[in-house]
């Protein structure tokens, strides 16, 4: 089931970083924050505009391309489909490590607010749940399970 090995590589990628929240908020109500320095601006930009490249901009370009092979063909593979299923997933998956460069360099909090937003969304929105597969597969035409 293509769900359970999207659901796996999921946890697999987002565990690591809930497991460095929790140390982060451990450390600072032992009053040990872990900081570099005031990042201003620039570095707030960009770690914003990262988190929404990889939280929505880059899934979306992926399933752009699966529509324009849609184009060309009749159907798409399981595979091609299944293989822009773990690329999506490994992108979403590695947005919400853009909070760790916010929070090391002290960025304000509507930056920061902005980074976990992006974040969240895409681990909510792209959560490979059976239904949204299922729904994926009859949108482009996918009758083909492995």
């Amino acid at each position: 089931m293509l769900e359970k090995k999207l659901q796996k590589l999921y946890y697999t990628i987002i565990s690591p970083a809930f497991l460095m929240i929790l140390l982060f908020f451990f450390s600072e109500k032992l009053n040990h924050r872990l900081d570099v320095k005031d990042g201003g601006r620039l570095i707030s930009t960009a770690i914003m505009v990262f988190a929404a490249i990889t939280s929505t901009i880059l899934p979306v370009w992926y399933k752009i391309l699966l529509i324009k092979k849609l184009r060309t063909k009749k159907k798409i593979t399981f595979e091609n489909f299944a293989a822009v299923q773990y690329r999506i997933i490994i992108a979403v998956g590695f947005s919400v490590y853009w909070i760790f460069p916010a929070y090391l360099y002290g960025l304000s909090d509507m930056p920061m607010v902005i980074t976990a937003f992006f974040a969240l969304y895409g681990l909510y929105y792209y959560f490979p749940s059976k239904q949204k597969i299922e729904t994926e597969k009859k949108i482009f035409r996918i009758d083909d399970d492995h």
